[in-house]
């Protein structure tokens, strides 16, 4: 049995935490606290993050969104708008063997969640990053799962070979007919183009402007991403990509088209460039984030990418907790 120290980080912790954040293989850049600052100040909520700690050492964590259901009951998310992923974060496991690694993390998870117990919420609905696989310790505790799919393309190979014939063809048209690729800077031009295409789809928009401005503010500030289009030689935006990364992965965060170039090859040709941009970074691989939804997915996986799952586990009832472990 390992000896933990469990509660809520204050902000003095926080330093300690994005340290984690970036040296665990579950950390994404929607976990750092620039990030989840940014969502909890556009969105006016609250943001918790409960910490483990071992030995004076952070070790383990989870960051939550409280919030009211009905204004009445209290439920919490690891997520909110234009944040795809959150959940636990785990420090390497100590020495080696697989018994050591999963008795560790689970007595680390196990940890958190009491934790979580005793704020009393009525339902916590956590969206864990494709790197965290084992949900037995939320399963076995009565806590309900759920698949969901993204695509991955690694960066180390060459990218030609990659693509298949569809998408090498629409690059030809889009180059045919001169379609321009360069960085853009507009956001409220993007998003209006953003609420365009979701409208097309009968589909509310992701965020709110605010929300979505908020967070390209902090990813321009911090380096850590950009906005690239492909334009008619006319200068029409055919379509436009966002595109950011942390130290593990770059990732399509947001993309948006045009109607009227939807069969012109832009989107292949646009996407093809940011896997060329991110493997002349250095990026090792790129999280293409389309792989729930149907219409995105035939897009995708021209580019023969690899289908990875993650998971969402889920406590709906106060009578889950009870069943967890004292």
């Amino acid at each position: 049995m390992y000896t933990f120290e469990v509660g809520e980080l204050s902000p003095v912790d926080f330093k300690q935490w994005d340290e984690l954040v970036a040296r665990s293989s579950q950390g994404t850049i929607f976990h750092s606290t620039g990030w989840l600052e940014a969502c909890a100040r556009s969105l006016g909520k609250k943001i918790k993050i409960f910490g483990c700690f071992q030995d004076g050492t952070l070790v383990g964590g989870c960051p939550l969104f409280p919030d009211r259901k009905f204004g009445i009951l209290p439920v919490a998310t690891s997520t909110c708008d234009m944040t795809p992923y959150g959940g636990f974060v785990l420090s390497p496991p100590p020495g080696s063997g697989v018994h050591k690694h999963e008795s560790f993390s689970t007595q680390i998870i196990e940890s958190l969640i009491q934790e979580m117990i005793k704020e009393q919420y009525f339902s916590i609905s956590i969206l864990n990053s494709p790197q965290f696989l084992d949900v037995r310790p939320f399963t076995s505790h009565g806590w309900e799962s759920r698949v969901y799919y993204t695509y991955y393309i690694s960066l180390e190979h060459d990218l030609e070979s990659h693509a298949d014939s569809l998408v090498k063809k629409n690059i030809r048209k889009a180059e045919k007919t001169r379609m321009i690729i360069e960085p853009f800077s507009d956001i409220s031009r993007y998003y209006d183009l953003l609420c365009e295409t979701f409208v097309r789809k009968n589909l509310q928009p992701p965020s709110s402007k605010r929300l979505f401005t908020e967070l390209y503010s902090y990813i321009k500030n911090q380096n850590c991403g950009e906005m690239v289009v492909a334009k008619t030689p006319e200068g029409e935006i055919a379509c436009a990509d966002i595109v950011i990364w942390d130290n593990r992965q770059a990732y399509v965060w947001s993309a948006a088209s045009d109607a009227r170039f939807l069969n012109s090859g832009s989107s292949s040709l646009l996407r093809f460039d940011d896997l060329t941009r991110m493997q002349k970074k250095g990026v090792p691989k790129i999280n293409m984030m389309m792989g729930n939804a149907q219409e995105l997915s035939q897009f995708t996986s021209h580019f023969n990418p690899t289908l990875v799952p993650y998971f969402q586990v889920q406590s709906r009832s106060i009578k889950n907790f009870l069943a967890l472990k004292t």
